[in-house]
């Protein structure tokens, strides 16, 4: 890497500190793009498979599910958006738009446009707006915009509660994402178990960094409680067999063969 891309990642860094939008009201001006319609259909980075007709947005340092509203500053029209991507990757730019999104604010046509964001929710705290909820000028956003939170339903038993309303729930193997996998070959290497689906997940992403990258999590009972098994690739049982001895060496000194339910 040259010494040019060095000190670009600097200042990228740097700017993202020194004006990283931290709660609710906060606003920042830059340039903003749009995704091309290559990128329709493939995931973000939150998991999710990005949708050039939905209303989302790609940012470097905010919060996934973060909400907001999003004005043109050449016409003033602006639009509500969710987090769920990381980008722009250029350091001018400050959010990548969806393509609705950003002929929302009438921004397709121009590519690219200098906006403002302001933030409307952040790690719980502010108001939700339906994503897609649009103006320009004088308009406001109305309470009928907001999205009523439900009220939480009474909490059931052990033996029938689930994780993260429905996602891992026992018996079925998921992506540390809570995406339900139907898995081929049948058997991987299992690394650890946990009683907390929280620090299962936590600890699926601590081992993608550790450069094992094919991570599911089982969710299963043991003894009449409910467990999540932290497991490594889609092999047959040959192969998973072959891994462990790599697994192990990553620090999960226990890894054994498991097969997949």
């Amino acid at each position: 890497m040259n010494k040019k891309k060095i000190l670009l990642l600097i200042l990228v860094f740097v700017s993202s500190i020194i004006y990283a939008q931290k709660k609710v009201g906060d606003t920042k001006q830059g340039q903003a793009s749009y995704y091309a319609n290559k990128f329709h259909g493939k995931k973000t980075a939150n998991g999710e498979r990005f949708n050039m007709y939905g209303y989302t947005c790609a940012h470097r340092e905010l919060p996934f599910d973060t909400y907001l509203k999003v004005t043109n500053l050449k016409n003033n029209k602006w639009v509500v958006v969710r987090v769920n991507d990381r980008g722009p990757f250029k350091a001018h730019r400050i959010i990548d738009l969806s393509k609705a999104s950003a002929a929302k604010i009438d921004m397709v046509k121009d590519g690219i446009g200098n906006v403002k964001i302001e933030v409307l929710y952040i790690n719980g705290q502010g108001t939700k707006v339906k994503i897609g909820t649009s103006g320009g000028g004088d308009d406001t956003i109305t309470h009928h915009d907001h999205i009523k939170e439900k009220t939480p339903k009474e909490k059931p038993n052990r033996q029938t509660s689930t994780a993260n309303k429905g996602d891992f729930a026992p018996p079925g193997t998921y992506s540390i994402w809570g995406t339900p996998k139907v898995l081929k070959n049948g058997y991987g290497v299992q690394m650890a178990s946990y009683s907390d689906v929280k620090k299962a997940i936590s600890a699926g992403k601590k081992a993608n960094k550790k450069g094992l990258s094919t991570i599911f999590i089982q969710s299963g009972w043991s003894n009449s409680k409910h467990v999540y098994r932290l497991i490594y690739g889609d092999l047959s049982e040959n192969d998973a067999r072959k891994v462990t001895s790599k697994v192990r060496s990553k620090g999960y000194k226990g890894a054994f063969v498991k097969k997949h339910i």
